[in-house]
């Protein structure tokens, strides 16, 4: 069975939620998921600060920090991060310049791709941070898997290149049963071109 890997950024707890939703979906339609962090050294400092980053702080400080082995390993690859300013948060981004000799050797070359993000108030802004995730995977060779229409949840007002959360101003508005919802039909999607054996 081909592993997929989940790497998450996440201070408010919202990506992280999306994150183990989708690990928990993949798992029960029998794909390999497994969950993993990018490094983020100020999350302490953002804990203290916010009830809505302290409230998943240990969850997320305990899953293993991803690197490029990890992707090396991936048959599937899901990133998702805040949206900050219409793109990647700096830690996922940061983990993505750290991948760049992948890009260069085409190591990731044909593997599958998939991503969501969290952000304030726009699915519009939030779109441009999934372009950004999109692009990376189109320059690592990552084949993008997307959302595509689902024409039972078009209330839902999703782009179709993956997901976007609304957590509002402060960010404590966590996802939904309506998201929920979404996610599911894109498990779906995404488990079937994942092989099992």
């Amino acid at each position: 069975m081909d592993r997929c890997s989940i790497i998450v950024h996440s201070v408010n707890g919202n990506s992280y939620i999306i994150a183990t939703f989708l690990q928990e979906l993949l798992v029960e339609r029998g794909v390999d998921a497994r969950l993993y962090r990018v490094e983020d050294a100020d999350l302490h400092i953002w804990a203290n600060k916010s009830d809505a980053a302290n409230d998943f702080y240990e969850e997320i400080q305990a899953l293993p920090v991803a690197n490029e082995s990890t992707l090396l390993k991936s048959g599937m690859v899901i990133l998702g991060c805040p949206t900050t300013f219409g793109n990647v948060s700096a830690e996922m981004k940061a983990f993505m310049d750290s991948t760049y000799e992948l890009a260069m050797n085409r190591s990731l070359e044909g593997r599958y791709f998939a991503c969501f993000t969290s952000c304030d108030n726009s699915i519009a802004e939030g779109a441009f941070c999934i372009d950004s995730l999109v692009h990376y995977a189109q320059t690592m060779g990552l084949i993008h898997i997307p959302l595509g229409m689902h024409g039972n949840l078009a209330r839902a007002n999703q782009p179709v290149s993956g997901i976007v959360h609304l957590a509002g101003k402060d960010s404590t508005i966590r996802p939904s049963q309506e998201l929920g919802d979404v996610l599911a039909a894109y498990v779906d999607t995404l488990a079937s071109y994942v092989k099992t054996e």
